[in-house]
């Protein structure tokens, strides 16, 4: 009778061993990555205090649509035409085919300046490389 509950005692302590034990390790949380690499390279923050990894850029309503509009534009695309906006200004750079195509492409961008809603100004920079 003794060896049977010695047994029992035993068989109880192995199986609180291995099913009732509160291990501290084994309850915690798992760590949180500070940073993580998305495809295409860029980080997205987690914890890091630094300032450090790629930031978003800010979105560019007026900016997006003139690109559009000039990608969208058989004239237009594949031009080289670079686009900035800043100040309440879009300004186009590059160089261009001819003084038509520079016309052509104030008048689009025009367009899309008000399509988008704004009232900026075009200051149209774009060179023609024949008059």
């Amino acid at each position: 009778m003794k060896k049977l509950a010695l047994l029992a005692l035993a068989l109880t302590a192995c199986g609180l061993g291995a099913f009732g034990c509160n291990n501290k390790a084994d309850s915690a949380a798992p760590p949180t990555p500070t940073n993580v690499t998305v495809p295409g390279g860029d980080k997205m923050a987690g914890g890091d205090k630094s300032g450090g990894g790629d930031k978003m850029a800010a979105a560019d309503p007026v900016k997006d649509k003139v690109s559009a509009a000039i990608s969208a534009d058989d004239k237009l695309k594949g031009a080289g035409i670079t686009v900035e906006h800043k100040d309440g200004k879009v300004l186009l750079k590059g160089e261009v085919a001819d003084t038509a195509t520079k016309k052509h492409a104030d008048e689009v961008v025009k367009k899309a300046i008000t399509d988008a809603g704004s009232s900026d100004k075009l200051q149209n920079m774009l060179t023609a490389k024949s008059h």
